[in-house]
């Protein structure tokens, strides 16, 4: 099985792998890295590492059977933050890896961590040890940040080939009124009712 947890800094994502990590038995968590090169260095380097990325989880697929890959986001960040921080386009190589997603297991989960409550949001991102000055600022790119999430989910949707052997289910969660534990148990009974 194969989960993925995507969405903005503040919704609750890297808490809930963790925690997920601990409570899924025959469980590896990965938090997947971006780059500081930009250009077409910086796009020839991420482009490598998520096609390698790729070629680790199809061998692990036929080796590994029973066990849980957790993933604190995959490549729809890449797309999110390309598209905002970065000058290269990585638009081509997002579509071609959301055709080849069902690929790389019998199941795959995509949690979308969103925060529908901006002061959620806020107290948050100060718990976080933001200085306060820049919390607002935080704040405001957290949310730019979710709603360039929500156009590339939707863009994934288009482009995952839902015939393919694998199985995909994507569901969105809105944490803003929910704790960590309550958010795991979510996760939980989606992956067990299945």
């Amino acid at each position: 099985m194969l989960i993925i947890l995507e969405g903005a800094r503040g919704t609750g994502k890297s808490s809930v792998a963790y925690k997920l990590r601990q409570r899924l038995k025959h469980s590896t968590l990965i938090n997947p890295t971006g780059f500081h090169e930009d250009g077409e260095v910086g796009l020839k380097k991420i482009s490598n590492y998520y096609d390698g990325m790729f070629e680790l989880f199809h061998k692990w697929k036929s080796k590994m059977s029973g066990y849980t890959t957790i993933l604190d986001r995959f490549f729809p960040t890449e797309m999110v933050f390309s598209s905002l921080y970065k000058e290269y386009d990585f638009h081509q190589k997002f579509k071609s890896l959301c055709k080849l997603l069902p690929t790389l297991d019998d199941e795959i989960y995509i949690f979308f961590f969103t925060v529908s409550d901006k002061d959620v949001l806020k107290e948050r991102l100060k718990r976080d040890k933001i200085l306060f000055a820049q919390v607002e600022e935080s704040v405001e790119e957290s949310l730019k940040q979710q709603d360039s999430y929500y156009k590339f989910i939707d863009e994934l949707k288009r482009h995952i080939d839902w015939d393919c052997e694998g199985s995909v289910k994507l569901i969105e969660i809105d944490t803003a009124h929910m704790n960590q534990d309550e958010v795991v148990d979510f996760v939980f009974r989606q992956i067990q009712n299945d």
